[in-house]
């Protein structure tokens, strides 16, 4: 029976087989290993071994699906966000000019109202309707406080323990959620470094789908 030819000094691990399987090459392995990029090329030729790299690199592309997919779920809801908070801000401007025009109209008025029922209908019309801010649960206070102090989505995810994204999207004020978005996005402008590992992680996922 052939006897395998013994690796010297390389001691391997979980990491290095997925390290591999997202197509990092030998020379730049073997910095972190203490051996020779030869030794590294037997290591990884034995069948075993071989093996455990298609296992994993075939379970980095199945985890770079889903940060995929997770992406784009993200910015949909994003998108979302946006969308309900300007639709918002525009009703509820066109609610306060309405009001204010009633009252315009009403105050201009040389006559008196005719009846009880016509005063009733002018303080209707006067009446400044309620705003989602009037409409506040505890989870928008919490979520409107932490967002004061600067904290974006995850934050008001963990003020509210509303656990998802989707939850929050849901439930809380979209004009709390559009300025938590604001925050993230200086946040990432002030922290250039958090973007830069982003693209880091983004460009190994790309790496292990080409494997």
């Amino acid at each position: 029976m052939k006897r395998r030819r013994r690796l010297r000094k390389l001691v391997p691990d979980a990491e290095l087989i997925r390290r591999r399987a997202a197509g990092e090459p030998l020379r730049q392995l073997k910095p972190d290993y203490d051996v020779a990029h030869t030794t590294l090329g037997r290591y990884f030729e034995r069948p075993e071994v071989a093996k455990q790299i298609k296992h994993a690199a075939a379970q980095l592309r199945a985890e770079q699906r889903a940060a995929a997919a997770r992406r784009s779920a993200e910015r949909r809801l994003e998108q979302e966000v946006r969308r309900k908070a300007k639709e918002q801000a525009t009703a509820e401007r066109e609610q306060a000019r309405r009001a204010r025009a009633a009252v315009a109209e009403r105050t201009s008025r040389r006559r008196r109202p005719r009846s009880d029922y016509e005063a009733w209908l002018d303080a209707r019309d006067a009446r400044r309707p309620l705003t989602q801010a009037d409409l506040h649960s505890q989870s928008d206070e919490k979520a409107a406080r932490v967002v004061a102090g600067g904290g974006g989505m995850q934050a008001v995810i963990e003020a509210t323990g509303l656990r998802t994204l989707e939850n929050v999207v849901r439930l809380i004020d979209p004009a709390i959620l559009k300025r938590a978005l604001d925050n993230d996005v200086l946040e990432r402008a002030q922290h250039p470094g958090i973007r830069r590992l982003h693209l880091r992680r983004h460009g190994a996922e790309l790496r292990s789908a080409s494997v």
